[in-house]
């Protein structure tokens, strides 16, 4: 077994202290739960962590992976440059994951090549300070992204990524970066949409409870609705875990925390994975943990 674990994590730059400050606080539930993620990363010791970032390199009817050499990022344009982070890419399981999409029809590009360094963006760097915060030792990255491709190319392009992982001889950490509505509050960002909670608590129950094809059939009117931009980050980390399952894997889902005081949903989880023997067998598990959809 070669994918040690999924996490779900959201990227509001305001959870990192430096940033946050005193407003800290108002996301506690969501702090806390990236510290155990933290730990839980410090655990599971990942020679790779594949992470697929919202805000990364968008083509709009292809797929993205990242061939980098090096990755480097701060928090300068959050008002906290002394929040930086430095990783080496690994180009290996980058050309793993484009030639097992490509060979599955899978529309996907190059968005960065060989010995490219790439700036991170905070959909990659907020998450990775806290994952990476108690490594003690070096992780190399992959950075993917999503596009406007239909959600069951999602889905496939997952498989792609999680088959790729599995037939690799390093230990790899899978991330989603992944906010949810945006839409939750009179003055969200994006503005107010009822609904936005609505599709929010959809997210949050289906993936606590491992229903992935509940997950996946959210209408799409409902989606543009919330104003999200994690719906399809969720698509393709469960085309990761049906790769696991295919091969063997059982599979628990987690939700550690949900909240969004500040208007944008938070969602903070994981899959852990084990190593089942037998391919398909056992249902996957779901446990909430902390919080639920508001």
């Amino acid at each position: 077994m070669t994918l040690v674990g999924c996490f779900v994590s959201p990227h509001p730059p305001i959870m990192i202290p430096e940033v946050g400050g005193a407003e800290l606080a108002t996301i506690d539930a969501t702090v806390r739960s990236m510290q155990a993620l933290q730990a839980k990363a410090t655990a599971l010791a990942p020679d790779t962590i594949v992470l697929l970032s919202p805000h990364a390199p968008l083509a709009m009817r292809h797929m993205g992976v990242s061939f980098a050499s090096s990755y480097k990022g701060s928090l300068a344009y959050f008002r906290a440059p002394q929040v930086t982070l430095a990783a080496a890419g690994d180009e290996e399981v980058g050309e793993a994951i484009l030639e097992r999409a490509t060979s599955q029809n899978i529309p996907t590009a190059i968005t960065a090549s060989f010995g490219d360094v790439v700036e991170l963006d905070h959909g990659s760097m907020v998450p990775l300070v806290y994952i990476t915060g108690g490594l003690t030792q070096a992780c190399r990255l992959v950075i993917l992204s999503f596009s406007q491709l239909s959600c069951q190319e999602h889905v496939h392009f997952g498989e792609a990524v999680g088959k790729a992982i599995m037939g690799s001889p390093r230990r790899v950490l899978y991330v989603a970066s992944s906010d949810l509505s945006h839409r939750l509050i009179p003055g969200a960002p994006a503005g107010y949409d009822p609904r936005g909670a609505e599709f929010d608590k959809r997210v949050v129950e289906t993936f606590g409870a491992g229903d992935w094809q509940a997950l996946l059939s959210i209408p799409s009117g409902l989606t543009a609705a919330a104003g999200e931009c994690g719906y399809r980050s969720m698509a393709v980390l469960s085309g990761v875990v049906a790769a696991a399952r295919a091969a063997g894997s059982r599979t628990r889902n987690r939700v550690l925390s949900y909240e969004g005081p500040f208007g944008v949903g938070y969602l903070v989880g994981e899959v852990e994975i084990e190593d089942g023997g037998t391919a398909g067998t056992g249902p996957t598990e779901g446990e909430q943990t902390e919080g639920a959809a508001q």
